[in-house]
């Protein structure tokens, strides 16, 4: 008998305990990106938030790209070459995404543990075209105009992987949705840029600048978000608003429990 008491105060206070450190619904897609769903387990309040470290990653690969990319004070010499922080697109855009992603995944997040898996995949793909050892552009010799018509393609398929993203996240926070459809904006124009440089002919540098600025825009509220989680997780004593909308589009499950309330 005293065993089994034993064993069921235990259990209470493992139940107290989760109930002291689940997040509201507004915090938890702060903090994960994503509406709770329901997962086995414990885990979310035994592990860190892997969150932050991918959004790092993400800043620190991103923010430096668009300034050279746009030429800002001599960056990129004037021509949009990125190459200048090729180690940062593989050590913080790949690694740390990669990282940060697994976190998501082992946690259950299946929505930013996707969206970190391929935009780590990303930075990690434009570090090696980058890369002579890969011989990315040098495969097609003396024709350089293969390799951007090829390498744009790769830029469209970004932009509707961003497009589905930026659809599937009105039911997370506006600052993700704003991230993701600046992206959009961004690929398209790079790609344009890319076809343009083919060609030849055409205002290539002036949408590489444009998908760049967007880019940019898109850092710059990605450095806000991932403040407000870090102030988040020291318990700071206010919290900066960005903008949940968990609650405004209901999930199929929540139509469903309140269809069977009703009932």
């Amino acid at each position: 008998m005293a065993t089994h008491h034993t064993k069921h105060e235990e259990m209470e206070t493992i139940e107290n305990a989760s109930n002291i450190l689940r997040p509201t619904p507004s915090n938890f897609e702060r903090l994960y990106l994503a509406p709770e769903q329901p997962v086995a387990g414990v885990l979310r309040y035994t592990f860190a938030n892997p969150t932050p470290i991918a959004l790092a990653g993400f800043l620190l690969a991103n923010t430096p790209a668009t300034c050279m990319l746009m030429g800002w004070h001599g960056a990129g010499g004037g021509a949009g070459i990125a190459n200048a922080d090729t180690g940062a697109y593989f050590f913080c855009g790949g690694v740390l995404l990669y990282a940060g992603a697994i976190g998501e995944w082992i946690l259950g997040n299946t929505f930013p543990a996707v969206v970190f898996f391929t935009f780590g995949g990303f930075w990690a793909t434009f570090g090696a075209t980058l890369t002579p050892f890969f011989d990315a552009v040098g495969g097609y010799g003396d024709a350089p105009a293969g390799f951007y018509n090829s390498f744009a393609f790769f830029l469209v398929f970004m932009a509707i992987l961003c497009l589905f993203y930026a659809i599937a996240a009105l039911r997370t926070n506006i600052c993700l949705v704003v991230i993701l459809v600046c992206f959009c904006v961004t690929f398209p124009c790079l790609a344009a840029a890319y076809f343009y440089a083919g060609a030849g002919v055409g205002p290539s540098t002036e949408c590489r600048v444009v998908g760049a600025a967007f880019a940019f825009v898109a850092s710059m509220v990605a450095w806000y978000l991932w403040f407000s989680m870090l102030l988040e997780a020291v318990d700071w004593p206010f919290s900066l608003p960005v903008g949940d909308l968990s609650t405004m589009i209901k999930g199929k499950s929540d139509k469903l429990k309140s269809a069977e309330n009703m009932a």
